[in-house]
C-alpha cells in the first residue's frame, strides 16, 4: 500500500511541474519548413569535393552519366570515374596497388582488401563504426549474419564496404534455353535427368545442324563448374551445406560424371569447340543467329541480349529459363544471392578527403543512398507511384524500356552501387519480359536454392598456404579435366594419375586449412 501511495504522489509531482512548466513558443509554419528544408539539403560533403574512383567496366565512364550527376546532387561530391575492361582489370588492379599511387576510392575484391588494407593502403573504418558515423553500413552488416565476420579482415579490423542484396534471394546463374525453339518443336524445358537434356541436345543437333545446341563462355571452370554444381559437386574444395564442411569437388564420383558428359558433348559436336577462348561477342553471335541453343548463364542475360543485339535477334526470339537435371534423383537448387557480397569498396588512406568518403559509404547504405544508386534524383530521374513500383521520368534504356535512347547511367551497376533491394529487383530485373518470366518458371518449379557463404581466413599465414595450394591444384586440374573433356586423356587414368598427383599437390592440407577457416568463421 505504501508503495502505491508514493507512486500516486510522485505521478502528482510530475503533472504539476509539467503544468507550470514555461511554455516554448510555437514554431511557425514557416520555420518548420525551413528546417525541414535544411536537413534535406544538408550533404554528405559540406563544400563541393572531386575525389577519382576506381572500377571495372567493358564501357568507359566520363562522370558525366546519370550515377554521377546523382551522387553530386545528393552529396557534394564530383566523381572523377578511373575504369578498366574486365580482361586488362587484374593486371591494372595488381600493377596499381604494387605501384602504390592509389585514386581516393576503389571497388575490388575481398581478398585484396584483406592483403593490402592491413598493410596500410586502405583506410581503416573501424573507429568510424565504433563512433557511430558509419551507423547505415553498420545495421545493414547487422541485417545479414555472418557479414560482420566476413568483412571483418584477419587483423580484425574492416577496410572495405561489401555490396549487399538485400533481398530473400537473387537469381544468380540459371539454366537457359532459346525456349522459342523448344516450343516450336514440341520439346520439353524440364529435365529429369542428364540423359534427357542430351537427348533433347541430339535432337536439336538434327534440326540445327550448324549449331552448338550445349554453348557456354567465360572459360573451362564456368563450363565445368555449372556442371559439376548441379550434380551437386565443384571443380575445387567447396562447401557442402548438408555435412557443412568442404570437400574436394574432383574426387567424387559425381565430378567424374561430369568429365565424361562433357567429351560426349564435345565429340558429338554438341558443345562449342572453342568452349575456353570463346567472347563475349562471338557467344551473343551464336545466340542471335540461333547456332547457341542452351547454357548456363545469367536469367537477366534473356533481355540484354536483345539491346544488344537489335536488329540481329530473330522474330519470335525468346531466350529463357529450364529447370536443370537432377542427378541420382536429386535436384540441386540453382545459385542465389541474398546479404553479403564479396565485393568491396574501399578509401584510400592517400586521400585527402578521408571523412567525406566515409560519409559517401555511409550514405551508400541509407534508404536515401540505396534509391539514388538505381533510379537517380527522386523528382527529376524518377517518381514512386502510390503503389511502391518506380516510374522513370528521363527516356533510360533499361530491361523494360530497351529502345531507351539514354544508355550507359551507371544506374543499378554492381561495381558501383552498394545494396541492391527488392525495388531494383523489381525495377531493373523483373521488368524484363524474359526474366520475368524465367524467375517465374523457377518459382513455380521450386528451382532456386538458398544462399551458401564461404569460410573467411583469420589467419594471414594459413590463408596464404591455403591459397598457394589451391592455386597449383586448380591449375593441375583444369588441364586434366580440359584433356578428359577433349579425349586427350582417358576419364580411366583419373584415379591412378590425377588425383595422386593432387595429393602430392597438398589437397588434403588445403582441405584441413580450408575447414579450420570455416569452423573459426561460423564458429562451430
Amino acid at each position: 500500500m505504501k508503495r502505491f501511495l508514493i507512486l500516486i504522489v510522485a505521478t502528482m509531482m510530475l503533472l504539476v511541474t509539467a503544468c507550470n512548466k514555461p511554455s516554448e513558443p510555437t514554431k511557425t509554419t514557416e520555420q518548420s519548413q525551413t528546417a525541414d528544408s535544411n536537413a534535406a539539403t544538408q550533404k554528405v560533403s559540406e563544400e563541393p569535393i572531386e575525389v577519382t574512383w576506381f572500377f571495372q567496366a567493358n564501357t568507359p565512364y566520363t562522370g558525366d552519366e546519370e550515377i554521377f550527376k546523382t551522387i553530386q546532387k545528393y552529396t557534394n561530391i564530383k566523381i572523377k570515374p578511373v575504369t578498366v575492361a574486365r580482361a586488362d582489370y587484374t593486371q591494372k588492379m595488381n600493377t596499381m596497388l604494387a605501384g602504390g599511387s592509389l585514386p581516393d576510392l576503389i571497388t575490388l575484391s575481398r581478398d585484396n582488401a584483406d592483403r593490402y588494407g592491413p598493410q596500410g593502403a586502405f583506410l581503416d573504418l573501424t573507429p568510424y563504426m565504433e563512433s557511430g558515423k558509419l551507423d547505415h553500413y553498420k545495421a545493414m552488416l547487422e541485417k545479414y549474419p555472418p557479414a560482420m565476420d566476413l568483412t571483418r579482415s584477419p587483423n580484425g579490423k574492416y577496410y572495405g564496404a561489401p555490396r549487399v542484396y538485400d533481398v530473400p534471394y537473387r537469381a544468380d546463374e540459371v539454366m537457359l534455353g532459346r525456349t522459342d525453339i523448344f516450343a516450336k518443336h514440341n520439346l520439353s524445358t524440364k529435365f529429369e535427368t542428364f540423359d534427357d537434356l542430351y537427348n533433347t541436345l541430339v535432337e536439336l543437333k538434327k534440326l540445327y545442324p550448324d549449331s552448338y545446341p550445349f554453348f557456354v563462355r567465360w572459360g573451362t571452370s564456368h563450363l565445368i563448374g555449372n556442371q559439376a554444381y548441379f550434380r551437386g559437386t565443384n571443380t575445387s574444395f567447396h562447401l557442402d551445406p548438408d555435412g557443412q564442411k568442404y570437400l574436394f569437388g574432383p574426387e567424387s564420383q559425381a565430378y567424374k560424371d561430369t568429365l565424361v558428359y562433357l567429351n560426349k558433348l564435345y565429340s558429338e559436336g554438341l558443345l562449342n569447340p572453342n568452349f575456353a577462348t570463346i567472347t563475349d561477342d562471338e557467344w551473343n553471335e551464336l545466340l542471335a543467329t540461333n547456332k547457341g541453343l542452351v547454357t548456363f548463364d545469367y536469367p537477366q542475360v534473356g533481355d540484354e541480349i536483345v539491346q544488344l543485339m537489335g536488329s540481329k535477334i530473330p522474330e519470335g526470339f525468346e531466350f529463357t529459363a529450364m529447370l536443370q537435371p537432377a542427378y541420382n534423383n536429386k535436384r540441386v537448387g540453382t545459385t542465389v544471392l541474398s546479404g553479403y557480397f564479396q565485393n568491396y569498396k574501399v578509401i584510400s588512406n592517400q586521400t585527402k578527403y578521408k571523412d567525406e568518403l566515409v560519409n559517401l559509404l555511409n550514405w551508400m547504405y541509407s534508404p536515401e543512398g540505396i534509391d539514388a544508386m538505381q533510379f537517380g534524383i527522386e523528382g527529376e530521374s524518377y517518381e514512386k507511384n502510390p503503389d511502391g513500383t518506380v516510374k522513370f521520368l528521363k527516356d533510360f534504356q533499361t530491361p523494360a524500356t530497351p529502345n531507351g535512347t539514354i544508355k550507359n547511367t551507371g544506374l543499378n551497376t554492381q561495381e558501383l552501387f552498394s545494396v541492391v533491394n527488392q525495388a531494383a529487383i523489381n525495377t531493373f530485373e523483373l521488368n524484363g519480359a524474359a526474366m520475368k518470366k524465367s524467375v517465374s518458371f523457377l518459382e513455380e518449379n521450386q528451382a532456386f536454392g538458398k544462399a551458401i557463404f564461404d569460410a573467411k581466413f583469420s589467419d594471414t599465414n594459413a590463408k596464404k598456404e591455403y591459397t598457394d595450394l589451391k592455386t597449383a591444384i586448380d591449375t593441375y586440374v583444369e588441364e586434366a579435366s580440359v584433356n578428359v573433356i577433349i579425349g586427350k586423356q582417358s576419364i580411366d587414368t583419373w584415379d591412378s594419375k590425377v588425383i595422386p598427383q593432387v595429393k602430392k599437390l597438398g589437397s588434403d592440407r588445403a582441405l584441413e586449412l580450408i575447414n579450420k577457416a570455416y569452423d573459426e568463421t561460423f564458429k562451430k
